[in-house]
Order: C-alpha cells, then sequence, then structure tokens
C-alpha cells in the first residue's frame, strides 16, 4: 500500500484487512470524539432519510490497494440539500473487492433496502457521513416507534472531556430527530452557505 493511502487510514481510523484465506493484520480500532447534533449539522451539506439502493466497492484511484465503496440512498425525505426522490452518493473507506477485504473501525457501513438518517459532509469531492459512523443513523421500526440506532463500526467514542460516551440520538424517535434536525439547518448554515456569505467555519 503506498505512502499516501497507508496516511489516509492513519488519519481517519484502525483498519482490518483479510482474504478469502483469512484476517491479515488487525490495526488498533479507532476512537471517535462524539460529536453534538449541532456538530454535525454545521459540518452537513446534506442530511436527508433514505433508503439505501445500491453499495458498491473498487479500489481507490491514486491510492494503491485502499478500498472504497460507494453507496447511492434514495432520498425520501429532505432537510437540507438533497431533493426528494432523488439519489445521491455517499462514500466510506472499505469494503470488499474480490478476495481482498478491508474494515475500517469507525467507519459507517450499509445495506441495502436499509433505511437511514444521512448527515453527510464533503471531503476530496465526495461525499461521507459526518463523524464517520455518527452522521449515519439506522432506521429501527421493529419496537413500533421507528427510533434511529448508531453502529459505530468497532470504535469507540469518547466525550472531548475524555470520558466514555453514547453516540448522539441513540434510541431516540424518528419524527424527534428529524424536527430537532429541521431546526438546526435554519439556525446553522452549511459549509457552502458559509462560504459563499463569508462567514468562518
Amino acid at each position: 500500500m503506498s505512502r499516501s493511502a497507508k496516511g489516509l487510514i492513519a488519519v481517519l481510523c484502525g483498519v482490518l484487512l483479510w482474504t478469502s484465506g483469512g484476517v491479515g493484520s488487525v490495526a488498533e480500532a479507532s476512537v471517535l470524539t462524539k460529536l453534538t447534533l449541532s456538530d454535525m449539522t454545521g459540518r452537513a451539506e446534506q442530511v436527508l432519510v433514505g433508503r439505501v439502493e445500491r453499495v458498491d466497492s473498487k479500489f481507490a484511484a491514486g491510492y494503491d490497494g485502499l478500498i472504497i465503496t460507494e453507496v447511492q440512498i434514495r432520498c425520501h425525505r429532505s432537510i437540507r440539500g438533497a431533493k426528494e426522490g432523488t439519489l445521491i452518493t455517499v462514500r466510506h473507506l472499505g469494503g470488499a473487492v474480490g478476495e481482498l477485504g478491508q474494515k475500517v473501525f469507525g467507519e459507517a457501513s450499509y445495506q441495502v433496502g436499509e433505511e437511514v438518517v444521512l448527515l453527510a459532509e464533503l471531503r476530496e469531492g465526495a461525499l461521507y457521513s459526518v463523524g464517520m459512523a455518527q452522521g449515519k443513523l439506522h432506521i429501527d421500526r421493529s419496537t413500533g416507534t421507528p427510533r434511529v440506532q448508531v453502529d459505530l463500526g468497532g470504535a469507540e467514542l469518547v466525550a472531548p472531556t475524555g470520558s466514555d460516551a453514547v453516540p448522539t440520538a441513540q434510541g431516540v424517535p424518528l419524527e424527534t430527530l428529524i424536527s430537532q434536525l429541521n431546526d438546526l439547518v435554519r439556525r446553522i448554515p452549511s459549509p457552502s452557505e458559509r462560504a459563499k456569505s463569508g462567514q468562518k467555519p
């Protein structure tokens, strides 16, 4: 793997590599700093409720041996940016290509057919969930009242003070979360909106 690819992975998280013959190597799992809904809203270019329609993994151009996965999500309810009915593409690091797989600890993951609330930011010209796994919230309808759940993908979450933390909005009713996000989007401009108006991040 090239130096640039290793650097990108090191900055973001730990990584587990495997082949069809078994696990190749393991790096320490990552530690994520907890983000509030306000933090995530301020970084998000797109905020939406949607359903995953396609998941494709491939080798990243310009990063020798690094796998990225592109996920297509149909927007059913727009909160910021995405138009309802359209497909948006969001990426995450890791995935499987042929016999080679990479799992990035702390990264978001998606399943075809899954319903999600997504807060997505622009990085290197592509959309990624804000705060890695924190910006992708799974919608759980198994209990009668739809609620959101966050899967940290094997990472540890800590508060800014250093203590262990629970993911933001974990277990919150879906409609409560949407109401909170609508209020935050009205009050907190996106990065592109701030750039246009000359506001500082």
